[in-house]
């Protein structure tokens, strides 16, 4: 059994599939595990949501698989990486607990008729020749259609999270993320 090396330990939440992995500081490949996962349900047409607490449980899984693997202990495991499927929304409320399913990247679904963003936005994106281009994103914006149509949501969200910041939010108590997973369309 190797008593001294370290080990970083990288977990990947994609669309199929959650995989845990044991790197050696060198970069190579020490061991992995991965849970398949179902990648969404819809509830209507065009609709990709999915339980948040599923990927976190899948999470879990994918761990607890690669802990029998390893022939070193776990306290040999020095930093943690995180990534996950990009564009796949959370609201929390102010105790880390989510409000509705989680919205897929896959999701088609639109906010149409959204408030003008102002005078001055709509003059500086009209003289930009980018008005339209920002319309088109602001109604794919998943933050809108929740404000628009589940209003009472909106209203408890404390936090409206990507998985990768609910994933860390579950990982340890805090509300943060990475800068480099941050994908969002603006709410405005």
């Amino acid at each position: 059994m190797k008593t001294n090396n370290q080990y970083i330990l990288a977990i990947d939440n994609g669309t199929q599939s959650v995989r845990a992995l044991i790197f050696d500081l060198d970069g190579q490949l020490i061991e992995k595990n991965k849970v398949d996962i179902d990648p969404y349900y819809s509830a209507e047409p065009g609709w990709a949501e999915q339980d948040p607490e599923y990927y976190w449980q899948m999470l879990c899984k994918a761990c607890q698989g690669l802990w029998p693997k390893l022939n070193f202990p776990k306290t040999q495991i020095k930093a943690a990486a995180l990534t996950t499927q990009r564009a796949t929304m959370v609201n929390v409320d102010r105790d880390g607990k989510p409000l509705r399913p989680a919205i897929v990247w896959l999701d088609q679904r639109r906010q149409e008729n959204l408030e003008s963003m102002g005078l001055g936005w709509n003059l500086l994106f009209g003289l930009a020749r980018e008005k339209h281009t920002v319309d088109y994103f602001r109604s794919q914006a998943e933050a809108n259609w929740i404000k628009h149509q589940q209003p009472e949501i909106w209203e408890e969200t404390h936090k409206y999270l990507l998985l990768s910041g609910y994933h860390s939010y579950k990982l340890t108590g805090k509300f943060v993320d990475s800068v480099a997973s941050q994908s969002g369309l603006p709410a405005v």
